[in-house]
């Protein structure tokens, strides 16, 4: 186990010591950002997470917002707040919305929590008893009073039941969709998620056995629960809920998926890690150690703070040969979901029958085609020295 005290040191603006992070690092971060909010939802984010809201700071931004511009996803945040201070009031207009908005999604929850006790409890019948439930899902059982934007439910099985839920899923008639590391479960006929079922819990790494590394580790620490009315189902700790829930944002950040359910993350590890005095960072960050994912934490907790200064009582891996792991994981990701992104869209809309039909585009196809290909090689992208000097050449860094 990492020590606390000579990993982590507190976020606060006395302490001077901090990771020197590098001017792509910081470009890296401001990409997400800008990308992930418009200044409106900064402004609600800012309101959401105040210490002390007061009446004149709702109506003030009320004035300039509107629920239907800006789409039950976010709206439903919006709610939580109201829901958290009954004291403040809300218009005619918006009040009745936000609270059809928690009905709505109250409703798409109850769906999916049925095809989870339905599924299960067959799961139960037939000997898989370790089901450890995860992401949106434990923490709607953790805050039952408040609707989620779920796609699905996620829960973790021994590897050696793996192959059981997923036969014994389409058995019951449901759809699956066998990955390496999951399987996507739907109604017959649809893409509509209902229950992904994970044999371990996918973060990017170039080793799977760096990600099952910590599998036994989840299982012991979780707790044995009555969830939805299904018993003995596994709850993990607070700390590897929130490691999880870190880790798969950077992961949905670099891939580009689940924008909304990144914004989740603010309100779920808040709500952990406030949620007593014994939250144990020793935890999480000896999971990243043993999955290799300690640059993935870092970003996760530089970006949330980014968004929200101070939202996470840490703020640093104290270490320099860390520091240029970091500094490093930055710049091929900033160069990989940045840089190559844009040149992988523009090499798709290039196309040869565009180039027939419109002979002036050859000159361009024949000089980008190469160097796309030639730029997207793992030789290239994945070697910070490369990239490094890729990025200084077409002035993107400075």
């Amino acid at each position: 186990m990492l020590e606390y005290d000579s990993i982590l040191i507190k976020n606060n603006e006395n302490n001077s010591k901090c990771l020197d992070i590098t001017y792509v690092t910081k470009k890296l971060l401001e990409s997400f950002k800008d990308e992930l909010l418009t200044k409106e939802d900064e402004l609600l984010l800012n309101l959401i997470f105040s210490t002390n809201p007061t009446q004149e700071e709702v109506d003030k931004f009320l004035k300039d917002w509107d629920i239907e511009v800006v789409g039950g996803h976010k709206a439903l945040f919006l709610s939580y707040f109201m829901k958290e201070h009954p004291n403040l009031r809300f218009s005619e207009y918006v009040s009745p919305r936000l609270k059809g908005l928690m009905q709505y999604y109250r409703f798409h929850n109850m769906k999916l929590i049925s095809a989870f006790i339905k599924i299960c409890s067959e799961y139960k019948k037939n000997g898989i008893n370790d089901i450890l439930i995860l992401k949106g899902g434990v923490m709607k059982y953790l805050r039952p009073e408040l609707s989620r934007v779920m796609g699905d439910i996620d829960i973790l099985v021994r590897e050696k039941d793996f192959i059981k839920a997923g036969k014994i899923a389409e058995q019951m008639g449901y759809s699956a969709d066998w990955q390496l590391h999951s399987i996507d479960l739907h109604p017959k006929g649809t893409e509509e998620g209902l229950l992904d079922i994970h044999k371990y819990i996918e973060m990017k790494n170039d080793n799977v056995k760096f990600e099952k590394s910590i599998i036994n580790d989840l299982f012991k620490r979780a707790t044995k629960c009555n969830v939805f009315g299904l018993n003995d189902i596994l709850v993990p700790s607070k700390e590897d809920i929130v490691f999880i829930s870190l880790v798969n944002m950077v992961k949905n950040l670099s891939r580009k998926t689940s924008s909304n359910g990144i914004l989740y993350n603010l309100f779920d590890c808040k709500y952990l890690i406030d949620l007593d005095n014994n939250f144990d960072w020793n935890i999480v960050l000896d999971n990243a150690k043993k999955t290799k994912t300690e640059s993935q934490l870092y970003l996760a907790i530089e970006f949330l703070n980014n968004i929200i200064p101070n939202l996470l009582p840490v703020k640093i891996l104290e270490n320099k040969i860390f520091e240029k792991k970091f500094n490093d994981y930055c710049l091929l990701l900033f160069y990989k979901r940045f840089y190559l992104w844009e040149m992988k869209e523009h090499s798709h809309a290039l196309k040869v029958q565009d180039v027939i039909k419109n002979p002036r585009l050859f000159k361009e196809y024949m000089s980008f085609k190469p160097k796309y290909f030639i730029l997207k090689r793992s030789i290239i992208r994945k070697n910070p020295y490369f990239v490094k000097k890729i990025l200084k050449k077409e002035n993107v860094l400075i």
